[in-house]
Formats: structure tokens, C-alpha cells, sequence
């Protein structure tokens, strides 16, 4: 049965920018192409949720502008419940611009906008009469509002996983007892000072982490690396698929959104894992944030091709 997923999180229109390199200060760079695509955390997750099989809802703020009504559109394209998305008027839909090296690295700024007037009021109405088998959380909505709705969906059992992204100190305290803590190498820097580069030191900062949120397990995203999963036994890396990369933009999100639609389906975190690196190399190899997100279908042969 597809895994009913709550996202609590972010949408933003990306604004793409590619270019031989980034301008150094003072300087201007001629750019080679421009364009517009559906980002945010939060929305990238939920989409490669939806892509990847499930069925996904989303609590969230728009503005009531031009770019929200064309997210609104994307969202609803791929068959996700918008019932609890809110339109603000007088606020501007988030914007992410992405800065895109003719080496495939990328530079991201983030303009939060409607984002932060998501309500924990939002969160109660996003539960009401509705029942679901994960939240998914980002740190690009208030606090206040991530914490209630965490609370509320441990409250009834949920899995719950909150992605640690944009990296900043946050206290991930409030958050006991949470299912899957998932930081990349630079959020978990921020929030444990430990960069992980290896199973050493990815196991160092897994224990810190755990101890501080009373997580189930720490799902640390290592880049071309893969992922370091830690908790209940667990200790190992899951390596991550090679192929050559175009554009390695939301590919956290994908693999975060895909991890928890699998494993509230499975509940087998290392094979999650994998299926969540395959959907995540698949998305690196295409320009865009949710264009490059996979189906189910594309994962699924990915795998195959690699059994």
C-alpha cells in the first residue's frame, strides 16, 4: 500500500543560473542560460515523494503572486493534495537563486518569504480528519510550527523525519524521540561541529547527534559518497551510484523524500536507503530541481540495470 506522507516545509520558485564559474566580488560573469523551476526543500521531498509512489499532502505558504500560482500548478500536476497549502496576500512566494558551475557545482540563495508565515495553527489543520504514516520537516518554516507538528505526528505513531537543511545551529532537542534525523555534511557540521568524510568520523557525529534528539536513527546525506546510517545496530555507509552528474541540485531532497516514502512501506532503513541513493543519482544527471525528480518506473529500471 503507498506510504500517506505529510510534508511540512518549503516551496520556492528556483531562479537557475548557469555559468563558467561564480563571479568573484566586484566581478560580472557572463551567464549562458537562465531558468525557472519548482524548488524549496520541503516541495522537492514531497514531489519525489509523489514520484516515487506516494500518496503525498502538503502544509505550506504561497504568495499570492505569479510565481505561487505556477508552483500551486506543478504541485497539483503530480497529483498531490494542496488542501492545506494557504495563498498570502502580501507576501512573496519564496525564491531560491542557484548559481550552476560549468562543473556541475552549485551555489544556492535562499529568500524564505511566505515560507516563514507557515502557522502551527497550519499544522493542526493539515491533521484534521486526516490520517498518515510520515511527516517530513525541513528548517526553512518557523520553529514553532515544525515542533507542533512533529509533536502531533508522534502523538499518533508516525514515522518522522526531519531534514536538517539550510545548515544553521537549531535545537534539535525538541525534536525527542524523532525517527530519522537526516544532515548533510554541512548541516551536521553546524549542528555537532563534526564534518563527516568517513565512517569514523560519521559514526563520531551520529552518537552526538542521538544523543542530543533521542532519534531512532541518523541518516547522515555524504554527497558522491552516499549515506552513513546510524541507530538500532545500524553502522554502516550505503554507497552511492556513479554516474556523471549535470546538476546535483535538490538531490538530498529526492533522496530525503524517497527515503521516507520507502521506509514507511518497508520499514527496512539500509534498503531504503538504497532505493533513496538510486532516485538521487538519477535526479543529479538532469538540469532543475523537481524536472530531474524520478518515477517510480525510472527507479525501478535503474535498479535493475545495476542487480
Amino acid at each position: 500500500m503507498a506510504a500517506k506522507v505529510l510534508m511540512m516545509g518549503s516551496i520556492m520558485m528556483d531562479l537557475i543560473l548557469q555559468m563558467p564559474r561564480v563571479p568573484r566580488p566586484s566581478e560580472s560573469i557572463l551567464g549562458t542560460t537562465y531558468s525557472n523551476a519548482g524548488g524549496g526543500k520541503g516541495s522537492n521531498s514531497a514531489v519525489a515523494a509523489a514520484k516515487a509512489g506516494a500518496e503525498v499532502s502538503v502544509c505550506a505558504t504561497l504568495g499570492k503572486d505569479a510565481n505561487g500560482e505556477a508552483l500551486l500548478g506543478m504541485l497539483k500536476d503530480v497529483g498531490i493534495d494542496v488542501s492545506n497549502l494557504k495563498m498570502k496576500e502580501g507576501e512573496n512566494t519564496g525564491l531560491a537563486v542557484i548559481m550552476l558551475e560549468e562543473d556541475g557545482m552549485n551555489r544556492i540563495a535562499i529568500y524564505t518569504g511566505a515560507n516563514m508565515a507557515t502557522t502551527p495553527q497550519a499544522a493542526c489543520d493539515a491533521f484534521e480528519g486526516k490520517e498518515y504514516d510520515a511527516l517530513m520537516m525541513q528548517l526553512e518554516v518557523p520553529l514553532e510550527s515544525n515542533v507542533h507538528a512533529f509533536e502531533m505526528a508522534k502523538a499518533r505513531g508516525m514515522i518522522t523525519c526531519l531534514d536538517c537543511g539550510p545548515a544553521q545551529e537549531y535545537p534539535i532537542e525538541k525534536f525527542q524521540g524523532i525517527t530519522i534525523l537526516s544532515p548533510n555534511e554541512t548541516e551536521c557540521d553546524a549542528l555537532c561541529g563534526i564534518l563527516p568524510v568517513d565512517e569514523k568520523t560519521g559514526e563520531e557525529a551520529s552518537k552526538l547527534l542521538m544523543e542530543r534528539s533521542g532519534c531512532k536513527y541518523v541518516v547522515l546525506k555524504m554527497g558522491e559518497k552516499g549515506s552513513f546510517i546510524y541507530g538500532e545496530g545500524i553502522c554502516q555507509m550505503v554507497p552511492a551510484f556513479k554516474v556523471d552528474a549535470v546538476d546535483p541540485t535538490a538531490a538530498g531532497d529526492c533522496f530525503t523524500g524517497v527515503l521516507v516514502k520507502q521506509f514507511a512501506e518497508t520499514g527496512d532503513i539500509i534498503a531504503s536507503a538504497r532505493y533513496a541513493s538510486a532516485a538521487a543519482a538519477i535526479s543529479v544527471q538532469y538540469l532543475g530541481a523537481q524536472p530531474s525528480l524520478p518515477t517510480k518506473e525510472a527507479i525501478d529500471a535503474f535498479l535493475a540495470e545495476r542487480s
